[in-house]
């Protein structure tokens, strides 16, 4: 009679295959725990936007979106008698209904959450100043309305789109909140604070809004540049006026002026995080798409102790003009 005799593993197959699924679960558990994080942060910001899709509607029912609010403040007077808002931050003091000081935009640069006060700050055509908001159950937003939005009345039908984020597609958002543009932080002060959006990111946008000022004028060789409309002259007279923070706008050759239009032109660029351009810069920029054609536009090249380089932007031409006249300005930033 044949005999068996029972064979277990030794212990090198044992640690080999302890190994093996070691190396699996390393691999994977990073990517399921960011993939639960996503998730989770998902569920969480489909559900702020249902809260305020929900507070709009009841708005309409009342009648209360059938005039436009002529700015954001007004707008949220109204929204939090339908909405449980824990807090409120005026424009001035935003970044205290934020959970963090700073964030990381999408560009992955450091921005300062108290400098979102408009709607220009975040990224929208607005100039009505944001409003902060920290709903009851911790969500903190950062809002603004457009005054040009479109009214509804009573009665008037909603068109329904569905809300990617919602996962398993929950809800729906109506066109109520078209006029209706913030950011939230789906998981308060856990990071990565971050609304870049190749990340696993937690600060989300509504209508497209997103920290930073974008470029209001035109993008030329991966720089942002924009025309002042106005601005005003800085005191440049020697002497008392030397210890002026705007003396520093005065340039090389403080002109003596106590209305200097082109040390004006320095400090406006530089309240936009801006510079004035050089004269060889302003003359590239003739022609291009999206530049003027007409007007005299003042350049940072000084040409003398009263005068800077001045450029035509019909031909493209250069003089000098006296830093006490008015020209047109164009800045250039990120």
């Amino acid at each position: 009679m044949k005999r068996f005799t029972k064979r277990g593993f030794t212990l090198a197959e044992v640690l080999i295959t302890l190994g093996i699924i070691g190396v699996v679960a390393a691999v994977s558990m990073p990517i399921l725990i960011q993939n639960v994080n996503e998730r989770v942060n998902s569920e969480r910001e489909a559900n702020i936007a249902f809260k305020i899709n929900q507070a709009m509607e009841k708005m309409r029912a009342l009648g209360l979106l059938n005039a436009s609010y002529g700015t954001t403040e007004a707008f949220v007077d109204e929204l939090q008698n339908h909405l449980k808002i824990a807090k409120r931050c005026d424009s001035a003091h935003i970044a205290e209904c934020w959970p963090t000081s700073t964030v990381i935009d999408t560009n992955g640069e450091e921005y300062d959450v108290k400098d979102a006060k408009t709607g220009k700050d975040l990224q929208k055509d607005t100039d009505t100043n944001n409003v902060g908001i920290v709903l009851a159950d911790g969500a903190a937003i950062i809002l603004n309305y457009n005054p040009a939005a479109k009214t509804y009345d009573v009665g008037d039908p909603i068109s329904a789109s569905k809300n990617e984020k919602a996962v398993g597609g929950k809800f729906y958002t109506t066109n109520l909140t078209a006029g209706l543009y913030y950011v939230t932080d789906v998981n308060g002060r856990k990071g990565p604070n971050s609304q870049q959006t190749d990340k696993k990111n937690d600060i989300r946008s509504f209508n497209g809004a997103k920290f930073g000022t974008g470029c209001a004028g035109t993008n030329i060789d991966g720089k942002c540049v924009f025309q002042i409309q106005s601005y005003d002259p800085v005191n440049c007279t020697r002497g008392s006026n030397a210890s002026s923070d705007d003396f520093k706008y005065c340039g090389s050759y403080p002109s003596g002026y106590s209305n200097d239009y082109w040390a004006g032109a320095q400090k406006a660029c530089a309240a936009s995080k801006a510079t004035l351009p050089d004269k060889n810069t302003l003359v590239s920029y003739v022609g291009k798409p999206g530049m003027p054609t007409t007007g005299w536009f003042f350049s940072s090249s000084e040409s003398s102790l009263y005068a800077a380089l001045g450029v035509s932007f019909v031909n493209g031409k250069s003089s000098d003009d006296f830093k006490s006249g008015k020209d047109e300005v164009l800045c250039v930033g990120k």
